[in-house]
């Protein structure tokens, strides 16, 4: 008897301690949801507006984040020899850049999350290039050119609040799968939050990442992602095919193409300046 009771008090001790544990185990749930989903570069392409529409648990500030793969980068150091002529002084080089970074938050950075935090997640240039990462002292002559080239983006405060009851009249909300949004939560539950990224003209293709994180009581979570495509076509993919898989026949056309665009324009000219006289 004495050891089944204790047998008892052990079993509703762990009860007791198990319960909180599961529900503590599972994490707040998000939805993102991003239009167009797929981006075709055309002949014709200058760029392409990316809207981002996030249902987010109450209570938690967030930073949607859309990155592409990470690589090395080698630029080349500019400066002045003799003080006189500008030319390369040397060599700089950056581990694990993605191709594109751009982050959207719903308040300033620092108000997001402690440091180490924002850090973990890759939100802002400071935790993309860290101080002690190769480069670091050309850090912001990095993010500068980056920038410049409408390639990297930190919008603070950028995501629009608004009512969860409007999700449904909005195109990208509405047109998610019953399964994704499940009911409609109530006001106190979710919070509505919308904004936009800006690709430039000489976005490369590929697959780019685009991930929800909420912050809440000094602590950063992933609440949901979403996956963004972007692809050549038409005439704009032959060409890199043809480059690529057949350089030798990519070049004589480009020197074919050269040679008779150069006789055209001679010729346009030489008729003007014979009109003239």
């Amino acid at each position: 008897m004495r050891r089944l009771a204790l047998a008892a008090i052990g079993l509703a001790v762990f009860a007791v301690f198990a319960r909180p544990a599961v529900s503590q185990s599972s994490p707040p749930a998000g939805l993102i949801v991003a239009a167009p989903e797929h981006v075709e570069i055309t002949l014709f392409y200058g760029g392409a507006n990316i809207e981002v529409a996030a249902q987010v648990p109450a209570g938690y500030e967030v930073a949607v984040r859309l990155m592409a793969r990470p690589e090395r980068l080698e630029l080349k150091r500019l400066g002045k020899k003799a003080g006189v002529l500008w030319m390369g002084v040397g060599d700089a080089s950056f581990e694990n850049i993605p191709v594109v970074y751009q982050v959207l938050t719903s308040a300033p950075l620092v108000d997001l999350g402690p440091q180490p935090e924002r850090a973990r997640w890759k939100l802002g240039y400071d935790a993309l290039v860290p101080d002690t990462a190769p480069g670091a002292s050309l850090r912001a002559e990095l993010v500068g050119l980056k920038e410049h080239e409408g390639l990297f983006a930190v919008r603070e405060s950028a995501l629009q609040r608004g009512n969860p009851r409007d999700a449904s009249k909005i195109p990208l909300l509405s047109n998610a799968t019953a399964g994704d949004l499940g009911s409609p939560p109530a006001s106190d539950a979710s919070v509505l939050m919308r904004g936009s990224f800006h690709l430039p003209a000489r976005v490369p293709a590929g697959d780019y990442a685009l991930d929800l994180i909420g912050f809440k009581d000094h602590r950063a979570v992933h609440l949901a992602s979403a996956a963004l495509h972007v692809e050549q076509v038409g005439v704009v993919r032959t060409v890199r095919e043809l480059a690529l898989d057949h350089g030798l026949f990519y070049g004589i056309g480009a020197c074919l193409v050269a040679i008779v665009a150069g006789l055209v324009t001679g010729r346009l000219f030489r008729s003007k300046s014979d009109g003239a006289h």
